[in-house]
């Protein structure tokens, strides 16, 4: 007992000095936070609703899409018209064309603007397009005859996705519909009447008068393509766009109305073989766009005259090169600056 009781002694005085080391220590050093607690707490703040250029100017940012993405006049500047400015003066400011700021703006050709306007203008020239439900990067690029590189790249767009709503430039690119050219139409030269001896004056007859011109007819389902469906909601696709056949075949059973794409001036008219289009007709919508309607039955417009858009120009028919009395059809041509585009990525 005598022998063990000095050793309790001794463990026991060294544990209690152990003991008062490590809390002295543990008291002089910083207590243990886990990394994950030391890390900054996300902060629930408005977003910035103003950019700070390199001019040293204000530019409100643009808000964003429901599906996030940001509208492509993000790109652009929202100028509001001071007292004493034009077009040409922005122009000469923002280095763009005014057509640009036309397009861009919806504006009337030789509409002027009025102080407080706001304006977009883009950082190059061109258009803006919305993209609408099935059109890809490609088609777009194809309905502006732009290259889809320079598309993808003003618009930062990745892989080539592209979202349904969202505002793209297209640089260098112009409106698919624009006011049409004037079409001049040389008067019928009528022979001139022989002079008639004088007759005894008699009471004139009450004149006849006139017979009203009936009103055109229109489409009653109209589409929201770029360009409307030549044929009703009844007709379908019998033949694609490919070589060899640039174009599109619709058919509706028995025949039916068919109507102008777009508004535009009435270029052709005529009856006849026509190199197989039978009887035909073309539009033209203005920037270099014209649609072509072929194997009508009859004609209901001329040389000339100015059509809207979804209003009845022809019948469906078979004349010129088709197969068969079965082969009532609209053959229907979208032909950009002289090139046959694919119609489907005009109409739908």
């Amino acid at each position: 007992m005598h022998s063990t009781d000095p050793t309790l002694r001794w463990l026991s005085v060294r544990l209690r000095r152990v003991c008062i080391v490590v809390f002295v220590f543990g008291s002089l050093l910083p207590p243990y936070i886990p990394k994950a607690a030391l890390a900054p707490q996300e902060v629930d703040t408005a977003a910035r609703q103003f950019l700070l250029v390199e001019d040293g100017f204000l530019m409100k940012s643009s808000s964003l899409t429901k599906q996030g993405s940001r509208r492509a006049y993000a790109e652009g500047t929202i100028h509001t018209v001071k007292e004493g400015e034009s077009l040409e003066k922005l122009s000469n400011r923002y280095g763009i064309s005014t057509q640009t700021i036309v397009w861009v703006n919806k504006l009337e050709e030789g509409q002027s603007i009025q102080p407080g306007q706001e304006l977009l203008i883009l950082p190059v020239d061109g258009v803006l397009h919305t993209v609408k439900r099935g059109q890809t990067l490609l088609g777009i690029a194809d309905l502006y005859d732009i290259p889809s590189d320079t598309i993808a790249e003003q618009n930062k767009v990745r892989g080539g996705y592209i979202l349904v709503g969202q505002e793209l430039i297209i640089p260098g690119g112009s409106p698919v519909i624009a006011p049409p050219v004037q079409v001049a139409v040389a008067p019928e030269q009528k022979p001139k009447p022989k002079p008639e001896p004088a007759k005894p004056v008699a009471k004139k007859p009450a004149p006849v008068q006139p017979k009203p011109k009936p009103s055109p007819s229109f489409a009653t389902t109209p589409t929201s393509g770029v360009l409307q469906k030549p044929c009703s909601d009844k007709c379908f696709i019998t033949q694609y766009f490919h070589r060899g056949h640039f174009a599109l075949d619709m058919q509706e059973k028995g025949g039916g109305p068919i109507y102008a794409a777009e508004a535009g001036v009435v270029t052709r008219a005529d009856y006849g073989w026509n190199g197989g289009y039978g009887n035909v007709i073309e539009i033209d919508h203005g920037n270099e766009l014209i649609t072509l309607y072929a194997h009508n039955s009859d004609l209901h417009v001329g040389v000339g005259d100015h059509v809207q858009r979804g209003q009845k120009i022809a019948d469906m028919g078979n004349t010129g090169l088709v197969y068969g009395p079965t082969g009532i059809h609209t053959h229907f041509e979208v032909q950009l600056r002289g090139i046959k585009k694919n119609p489907l990525l005009y109409i739908q």
